[in-house]
């Protein structure tokens, strides 16, 4: 149900966003693809659930992983610092085995390697200098994320947190940029043993299509 009611939700919200596009005259949109690399990734403030329910632990380090993406964008131009950007990027940050403590009594585990993915689709509100060549920009927004678990207790499940991206855009041509961004995710963790926060950095680059 927690899949369905976000997947549902992530529909919607792109249906709207492009209804509005649509329907605004005068206008600036883009479309654009990026890949780069995770780094920090972790899982944080873990606690207990089951058998070990009320109990904290250390911790836990996630491996740097890939990423990729895509990404549109809708500027007015009667609003042409501000705009609306929806994304959809794919990590896969393996969990490596490593050691968990256990508060209350203290007591220490071996987590076992596990493959993780982890789909984000994100919509933000991005403000940008306007510049003919060069743009910085920054954005934060909503961010729905479907984590892929190999545990049968776990599953897959559907998490909403916060999306936060800064970057620079560099014009070639008046249609076409390259860009460079910082982006960061905190989310939920829907461990089948243990719940945490997912926390996420990433710095990618990308090609994008003004029109």
């Amino acid at each position: 149900m927690i899949k369905f009611t976000g997947w549902l939700t992530l529909i919607l919200t792109v249906c709207g966003w492009l209804g509005l596009c649509q329907v605004t005259a005068n206008a600036e949109s883009y479309v654009a693809g990026f890949a780069g690399y995770g780094l920090s990734a972790q899982l944080s403030d873990v606690r207990g659930t089951g058998d070990i329910a009320g109990r904290t632990g250390s911790d836990l380090g996630l491996q740097n992983s890939p990423i990729l993406g895509l990404k549109m964008g809708h500027f007015m131009n009667d609003l042409k610092y501000f705009g609306v950007e929806a994304e959809l990027y794919s990590a896969t940050p393996f969990l490596k085995q490593q050691q968990l403590t256990l508060s209350n009594p203290p007591e220490t585990h071996t987590i076992p390697g596990a493959h993780l993915r982890v789909t984000t689709a994100a919509f933000n509100v991005v403000y940008r200098y306007p510049g003919q060549v060069v743009q910085p920009y920054a954005g934060a927004g909503l961010g729905l994320s479907w984590f892929t678990l190999p545990s049968t207790t776990a599953g897959s499940a559907v998490r909403s947190g916060l999306n936060v991206l800064a970057g620079t855009r560099v014009f070639v041509t008046k249609q076409m940029a390259f860009f460079g961004e910082y982006k960061y995710n905190h989310t939920s963790f829907p461990g089948g043993d243990f719940k945490a926060n997912y926390t996420a950095h990433f710095v990618v680059f990308g090609v994008g299509y003004h029109f």
